[in-house]
């Protein structure tokens, strides 16, 4: 292996990562032109909709020409002058062989993602041109202003320990901390070739999820847990607590590892702790409906943990999606439930952004979704949320490659990347229910779902609700959480904004103070931090 370009791994890398970066934005690029062809003329509030999407293509242009260079610059800045002793850490035939099979996969991801702006486009034409012009305004502002706020920083690298340690290793002294870094970073290049640019850590090797547990109760293919608690900790308090997690990604995020685990918190605190896995979605699966979800799933569950403790009622808390499914069997059994806590749950949709505009009822292609894969790829919602995002995965590189000779943090850093990789296929019927009922007709904020034929108002959620949402969530911004206040009827209704993004109360030390308002909220003690929900300011 040598030390041109066309024969490093790492630029080759970089390379496929740009031809994908600009295909799927020019295929987006192609999308937003679509707007000259289809719209009408008509001024609404002073808006001239072909003007709006004119400019949103040009800035949109520009947004591509500055996340074009992020990358390569990057891996540039970093990989070129490193010397030939990266040829003797790994087999030049072992690169060459996961290149082209990345550029294979690569490929094929790219052809999927340039496929749903022509299922976009389609839609677009039949849509409000003066409402989508405002939704297209938003979106491509929000992208400029990040891209803005990147600047050139993802460029200025601390490379220092890297080179170090290619030095040493060049020089014949090959020490542990240099050996490490070294094999750090190639195996993390290894990691992207073999499953994908998203990952840095290999799953298979990633231990998470260390809380004792064991299976109480099964129903379908729903499994339900019981933490296990530690030795000698006494009697259980308060009533037992049912975590109902999100149906996107794993649920280990509540439980990483030891020292950073939720679960390992609610336990030390003396409560009783359940969690339900849902269980794997089979391609075609169009049974599992968001109404069997809540009933009979959760129904069975909370029965079940009532059947084994003896309590009268459980606790909820939800996580994302899971808040939502909380608040309906809330609002269905609620002589079920002692009190319910959201995190980050979408209770109508947002504003604006580029979220907004990717869930708004007129673009996004729900049904021919459902239609055409029977599920919700998981990888699909993956792949979208790098689209609308893709320079957070340049500033994971940075942070990746500023803190590799750093045990603690690359360590974290593993267990959190195999979490936000391990996506979940999601039924089709729950998630187009979800989307509908949420984004796209509001009926769950209006209490009009119905779930098996009943309406399920959560304005007949009268227990105590406490609803955390976060400052920086663009997944789930905080005015879409914060309606809730005004949502149920309970008199004891508490609200606290984090300062935070949407997974930060699950990860960041700072925020553990967060952790106790949680679980003393589940002991039946008031929360200290607590905001004001109709403003925008977070607690810290």
């Amino acid at each position: 292996m040598n030390d041109s370009n066309g024969d490093n791994p790492f630029i080759a890398m970089a390379e496929l990562w740009t031809q994908g970066a600009k295909a799927y934005t020019q295929s987006m690029q192609s999308f937003i032109d679509a707007a000259n062809d289809v719209a009408k003329g008509g001024h609404a509030d002073g808006v001239d909709p072909v003007k709006a999407a004119q400019t949103t293509a040009k800035q949109w242009a520009e947004a591509v020409t500055k996340l074009s260079a992020l990358g390569p610059q990057m891996l540039e800045s970093l990989f070129k002058d490193l010397p030939r002793t990266v040829g003797d850490r790994i087999d030049a035939q072992t690169f060459s062989q996961m290149g082209r099979m990345a550029e294979a996969r690569w490929e094929e991801d790219i052809r999927r993602l340039s496929e749903i702006p022509v299922e976009l486009t389609e839609h677009f034409a039949a849509t409000d041109m003066e409402r989508v012009a405002r939704l297209l305004s938003s979106m491509s502002a929000e992208y400029i202003r990040d891209l803005e706020q990147v600047g050139g920083m993802a460029t200025k690298l601390n490379v220092e320990p890297i080179v170090n340690a290619f030095m040493q290793l060049a020089n014949g002294k090959s020490d542990e901390r240099s050996v490490k870094i070294v094999d750090r970073l190639l195996k993390s290049t290894v990691t992207k070739l073999k499953y994908g640019t998203e990952y840095f850590a290999d799953p298979e090797e990633t231990e998470v999820g260390q809380s004792p547990r064991v299976a109480v109760h099964e129903i379908g293919k729903a499994t339900l847990y019981r933490y296990t608690p530690p030795e000698d900790s006494g009697e259980r308090k308060g009533d037992p607590l049912l975590l109902v997690y999100s149906i996107i990604n794993r649920p280990y995020i509540l439980d990483l590892v030891p020292g950073y685990s939720f679960v390992e918190h609610l336990l030390s605190q003396g409560l009783d702790v359940y969690l339900i896995d849902w269980g794997e979605t089979e391609p075609g699966d169009r049974t599992t409906t968001l109404d069997s979800y809540v009933d009979p799933v959760i129904r069975s569950c909370v029965g079940a943990i009532k059947d084994r403790t003896g309590a009268e009622r459980v606790s909820l808390f939800g996580h994302c999606i899971g808040g939502n499914m909380a608040l309906l069997y809330a609002s269905l059994y609620p002589e079920d439930v002692a009190r319910v806590l959201t995190l980050t749950t979408p209770i109508t949709a947002g504003e604006g952004g580029v979220v907004a505009l990717w869930t708004d009822r007129d673009l996004f292609p729900v049904d021919t979704v459902v239609e055409t894969f029977g599920h919700m790829p998981a990888k699909l919602i993956r792949y979208t949320f790098i689209a609308l995002k893709p320079y957070y995965e340049v500033l994971k590189w940075k942070m990746y490659i500023e803190n590799i000779h750093d045990d603690a943090v690359i360590d974290f850093f593993h267990v959190v990347d195999r979490w936000a990789n391990d996506n979940v296929d999601l039924p089709g019927e729950v998630f187009r229910k979800f989307v509908v009922e949420v984004f796209h007709e509001d009926r769950f904020r209006r209490g009009e779902t119905r779930i098996n034929g009943r309406v399920a108002d959560i304005g007949a959620v009268t227990c105590p609700v406490y609803n955390l949402a976060a400052s920086k969530d663009w997944i789930v911004p905080p005015a879409s959480t914060s309606v809730l206040a005004d949502s149920v009827g309970s008199d004891e209704n508490f609200y606290t904004l984090i300062d935070g993004s949407h997974v930060a109360i699950m990860i960041e030390p700072r925020l553990r103070h967060h952790w106790t308002d949680m679980s003393d909220f589940m002991l039946g003690r008031a929360p200290t931090n607590v905001s004001d929900p109709h403003r925008g300011d977070a607690d810290a």
